[in-house]
């Protein structure tokens, strides 16, 4: 395992590099671009299978939960930079999944809560850590979108201008991932209450709660855009805002019982 996780770690940052070699317009041969990554994320589900395996799947730890998170971002990031609009933080997001193994692979595989037999409780939380992803892709486009308009708005945009993707289409992408991302928090959620005995319970209270909010400022954000047309800063900010919520949600309580609670 060992080798598969140093195996692993090189392949994301050797993609990290050659996307940003490709991002400052120095030449870089396109199939690396994409097969280096696939390799990468070949090889960090087969480890994720495998810590999962060598616990019986009986558990799901923050770290875990982290690499399995990073490796649906990962997977959404090779779709997307196939494209002209592709993510101008793609390396970070590589560089992330990378460390992500190694943290999941020296964390002990019984570690944190366990999970039981129900097939309803696997449904909730593979929609969730889905859902979860693709509004952190979101987020990483509204970061993108900020830092567009500051470039552009300070003509700081020469270094990278040959690979920058137009504006629209950025932001166009980002409301089509905010879109499918509530959409799944919604369905992850009603799966919670229907599923779960008690979303409400204690230890699951403020998971709810948090996460409900996130789901409405999401709503929120998407109504003023769909039906009142606004755009621009305060809907980006809006959104990031979401996702410090719903980030608090899926992984504060987590690393206060996993990691403080266990010290």
């Amino acid at each position: 395992m060992h080798v598969l996780v140093t195996l692993t770690f090189a392949l994301y940052f050797l993609a990290a590099i050659l996307l940003w070699r490709q991002i400052v317009r120095s030449h870089t041969t396109r199939w690396l671009l994409w097969i280096t990554p696939f390799a990468a994320v070949v090889t960090h589900f087969i480890l994720l299978w495998s810590y999962l395996r060598t616990d019986q799947f009986h558990h799901l730890n923050i770290a875990s939960s982290l690499s399995s998170v990073a490796l649906l971002l990962a997977a959404l990031t090779i779709l997307r930079n196939r494209r002209s609009d592709g993510l101008l933080l793609s390396p970070i997001i590589y560089l992330f999944a990378g460390v992500s193994v190694i943290v999941m692979v020296v964390s002990p595989a019984g570690w944190g809560p366990q999970l039981s037999e129900a097939s309803g409780l696997i449904i909730h939380i593979i929609l969730s850590l889905v859902a979860y992803a693709v509004l952190m892709l979101a987020t990483l486009y509204a970061i993108q979108l900020l830092y567009l308009n500051h470039a552009l708005k300070n003509h700081r945009i020469r270094a990278i201008a040959g690979n920058m993707p137009p504006l629209m289409v950025v932001e166009r992408y980002f409301f089509r991932l905010l879109t499918t991302g509530t959409v799944l928090l919604a369905v992850a959620i009603l799966s919670g209450f229907i599923f779960l005995d008690d979303m409400f319970a204690q230890g699951q209270a403020h998971k709810t709660i948090l996460s409900s909010a996130a789901f409405v400022l999401y709503a929120v954000v998407l109504y003023m855009h769909q039906l009142k047309h606004m755009r621009g800063r305060p809907l980006v900010l809006a959104s990031v805002v979401a996702s410090v919520l719903l980030s608090l949600a899926y992984f504060g309580s987590r690393f206060v019982k996993d990691v403080l609670l266990a010290l």
